[in-house]
């Protein structure tokens, strides 16, 4: 397994700022993306939800358990705004309509696993929200931006335990498969780079930056964590997804 280098990964500055329209767009396309993104992030925040919910078993600390809690009971109060800004956008249950993806989410089985699983797949969402926060969609930008009030990880996770269990070379093989898992599953959260969605996205101020650029921002962001931890960052081939093209770049210089 060839390892790309998360330093060298540059993303391309944000697109010029379109005209800022009303909090929903008022043309079909435009309706019809936004809904796409609308997905994504109930996709992303669902995930969230289920894995916190799940994992509380794996803390044996009173306080700990509490703190997941909270933070489960507050993401899901936001994940309201979500549904209001599905149901005005096309009528429907954006729930119902996430089911199916939902349902092909592994659920981590040990506190090594949530430890890793969920400072990934915090980071991912944050990267996708950091580009909407300027939306020309002005209700998914509050939305946007209210999720990202909350403190962010930090470079490593929060929970020592996965770190604490990579300083055993023994236990990186292992290690290594949790955070290819993982990384995969956030990856293909982020959306496909250099879709004809994607670009139209960016076009009509939905987003302000390319998926490619989000997925050079998530990765780039993790290699302190990998470093720590002496794991690598796998290439395209081992995880099994598309990646951006200047990922590819940087595995050959690397």
């Amino acid at each position: 397994m060839r390892a790309l280098r998360p330093d060298r990964l540059r993303a391309r500055p944000p697109a010029a700022r379109p005209p800022r329209m009303n909090p929903l767009p008022n043309d079909e396309e435009a309706r019809v993306l936004l809904r796409k993104i609308v997905e994504g992030q109930a996709y992303r925040q669902l995930m969230l939800c289920n894995i916190r919910g799940h994992g509380i078993k794996f803390l044996p600390e009173l306080e700990d358990k509490i703190a997941y809690a909270e933070r489960l009971a507050l993401s899901l109060r936001q994940f309201r705004e979500i549904q209001r800004l599905y149901a005005e956008l096309c009528g429907g249950d954006v729930i119902s309509a996430v089911r199916s993806r939902m349902e092909r989410i592994p659920y981590p089985s040990s506190r090594m696993e949530l430890a890793v699983c969920l400072f990934l797949c915090m980071r991912a969402e944050r990267a996708a929200l950091s580009a909407y926060v300027d939306s020309s969609a002005t209700g998914f930008a509050a939305i946007a931006r209210t999720r990202l009030e909350i403190p962010p990880p930090g470079d490593l996770p929060r929970d020592a335990a996965f770190v604490e269990f990579c300083g055993d070379a023994s236990n990186r093989p292992h290690a290594q498969q949790m955070v290819n898992r993982w990384l995969a599953i956030c990856l293909v959260s982020l959306g496909r780079p250099d879709s004809p969605g994607d670009a139209r996205a960016v076009a009509l101020g939905l987003r302000t930056r390319h998926v490619a650029d989000i997925v050079l921002e998530f990765l780039g962001g993790l290699a302190g964590f990998l470093e720590a931890c002496a794991l690598v960052l796998p290439d395209a081939a081992t995880l099994g997804i598309e990646l951006p093209s200047g990922l590819g770049a940087a595995a050959r210089r690397s």
